[in-house]
Parts: C-alpha cells; structure tokens; sequence
C-alpha cells in the first residue's frame, strides 16, 4: 500500500473516529484507533537528522508501531503473507469453508463429539461425491480437515475447513 493510501486511512479515521468514539467501545479498538491517528504526527515525537557534512537535514517522525496501524504493520504484514505463501501446497488447490449455521449451534454445544464427526463426515462426502463426477473433476480428490473455533476452550462457532 502506497504511503499516500495510508494516510487516507489515517485522515478517514481523523474525520470519523471523534464522532463515535462516544459509542461504548473496547479499550483495544480505542488504542487502536488512537496510534493510527497520531501516527507519524509530531504528538508521537520525531528525530531530527542532519548529516554531518551538511548535505541533509531530515525530519523523521516516530511512528505508534501498532499492529493494526496501515503505515507500521505494513512490513510484518508483508513478512506474514510471504511465510503463508511458503506453507501454501505445491500443486493446484482448493480452500473450501464450512460453516457451522447458527441455528445448530445450540446442538454443537451439547452434542459436540458426535456434531463435530457427523458435520466432517457430511463435508466429506459432499466433497468426495461432486469431485468424482465428470462435470466438475473426475478424480478422486485428497481431503485435509481442520476444525476451527474462535476460542481454544472451543467453546465458539466452529468453521470446518477442506483442503
């Protein structure tokens, strides 16, 4: 993202942010929301820089180093996608999602070893049985599962996903 992009973002939140931060938000968005803000600003501090032999001076500003912030976590952000490509399969594949509907939910909780096997099992067999039809692949396709959930006690919704 281009430098000039990120202060658009920076400038949206300076516009916007002040007019509902009245709203009861977490104390994290809040401190987001603040160091992008003031990112790079002279409330944030800055160096001046002057080359020795008096062919530069330069101001540098500090910046909030918070990882949601569009102008800090740029690097690290670039750094993640690089080792995610390197764990990508070398051949050509399919990230497929299921979701658990909310309705089942209730049913998950109570019954979670026979829901979480009964819903790998039907996303299975789904799989298996349109990838083995001619009109979509004809083959036999290899399946990796996982189980996701949005807590580690996996007390939240899970999403089951199909390699």
């Amino acid at each position: 993202m281009e430098v000039v992009n990120k202060r658009i973002i920076q400038n949206i939140f300076l516009s916007y942010f002040p007019r509902i931060s009245n709203n009861k938000l977490p104390l994290k968005d809040i401190k987001a929301a603040e160091g992008i803000m003031q990112c790079c600003m002279s409330e944030q501090g800055y160096n001046y820089l002057v080359c020795p032999e008096g062919h530069e001076e330069k101001i540098q500003s500090h910046s909030c180093k918070h990882r949601s912030c569009p102008i800090c976590a740029d690097k690290s952000r670039h750094e993640w996608i690089e080792a995610q490509k390197g764990r990508l399969l070398d051949c050509a594949h399919y990230h497929v999602i299921f979701t658990l509907p909310h309705e089942y939910l209730t049913l998950w909780q109570y019954n979670r070893k026979w829901f979480t096997k009964a819903l790998f099992k039907a996303s299975r067999d789904t799989q298996i049985e349109l990838l083995e039809d001619e009109r979509y692949l004809g083959a036999t396709p290899g399946i990796v599962m996982t189980l996701h959930s949005w807590g580690r006690q996996l007390n939240h919704p899970p999403i089951f996903t199909v390699w």
